[in-house]
């Protein structure tokens, strides 16, 4: 990983979250992001978080909807720090309630 980090000037990773009746990034449209919403833990050790240095761009948001479907949340992770990815844990993953799920899916790291 070392030598990537290196030979690279930026990096970019995809992470989607599909939840089924619960929110992990803002708890309605137009709203900004929830104090509790998800943060991603760097392979820097570093913190990625909503207000932070590295806030994660958030290309679709219907997570907040709840309706008794399916929606997702679409981070893009983007930094001019390749040593920032990948991305090791995610934080703040709610306990899903009774009819309430989710699942991840993390893609691969693009170092350029």
């Amino acid at each position: 990983m070392n030598f990537l980090h290196l030979l690279s000037a930026e990096a970019v990773q995809h992470i989607i979250i599909h939840c089924l009746n619960f929110s992990v990034w803002r708890s309605a449209d137009g709203q900004p992001p929830d104090l509790l919403s998800v943060k991603f833990k760097a392979w820097s050790g570093d913190v990625i978080e909503a207000g932070g240095e590295l806030e994660p761009e958030v290309t679709e948001d219907t997570c907040w909807i709840k309706d008794g479907r399916w929606h997702q949340t679409h981070f893009v992770l983007h930094s001019l720090d390749p040593a920032l990815l990948p991305v090791v844990n995610i934080y703040n993953l709610p306990n899903p309630a009774v009819g309430a799920h989710y699942h991840l899916e993390v893609g691969p790291v693009c170092f350029l």
